[in-house]
């Protein structure tokens, strides 16, 4: 990409020009940007970026990925139930997600940024709504490996997941979980 106009690395980060690429009218962006925190979660700091970043993606997605606007699922500070109608549940993998993928011919593209977080021992990470409460991600986190069982279900010819989250359990505001 190419930077256009200037003032400062924010400006130049939202003015990339991408080369135009043709339209994809069977594939689909799924883009989260969960910034506030605070609103809903009141104990997690916010990822202030989060919202910004989601933009540029989407707008990479439909000028440099060739996504029609209307195959994008846009959602800024998710809340598990968002999450989960989105992609799906552990126990029903079919969210709105697989209902809008064409069989063979969809190509997925997934970009996440905000809160991750661990799991207790080895059991994996999570993705961390707006509306978790930071002393039980593992009952209102939405579990990665969830996520990609669900992706890994999707008749999809490719799935890509982009991901921008920290999953150590900080952040440089503070905690994310319950434990410090």
């Amino acid at each position: 990409p190419t930077a256009r106009g200037g003032g400062g690395p924010a400006t130049d980060i939202l003015a990339f020009a991408y080369p135009r690429a043709a339209e994809r009218p069977d594939d689909i962006a799924v883009i989260v940007g969960n910034a506030d925190y605070g609103r809903l979660g009141r104990d997690i700091p916010n990822v202030d970026p989060a919202r910004s970043d989601a933009a540029s993606f989407r707008r990479f997605a439909i000028e440099g990925l060739g996504i029609r606007e209307g195959n994008i699922i846009a959602l800024s500070d998710a809340t598990g139930a968002q999450l989960a109608r989105v992609f799906g549940t552990a126990d029903n993998p079919r969210g709105q997600l697989s209902d809008w993928v064409r069989p063979g011919r969809s190509r997925v593209w997934v970009y996440y940024s905000g809160h991750g977080a661990p799991a207790e021992g080895d059991a994996g990470a999570y993705l961390v709504p707006v509306d978790a409460d930071a002393a039980r991600i593992a009952i209102n986190g939405y579990p990665l490996t969830t996520l990609y069982a669900n992706l890994g279900q999707l008749p999809a010819e490719r799935v890509t997941v982009v991901m921008d989250a920290c999953f150590s359990g900080f952040s440089q505001a503070g905690p994310v979980t319950g434990k410090s």
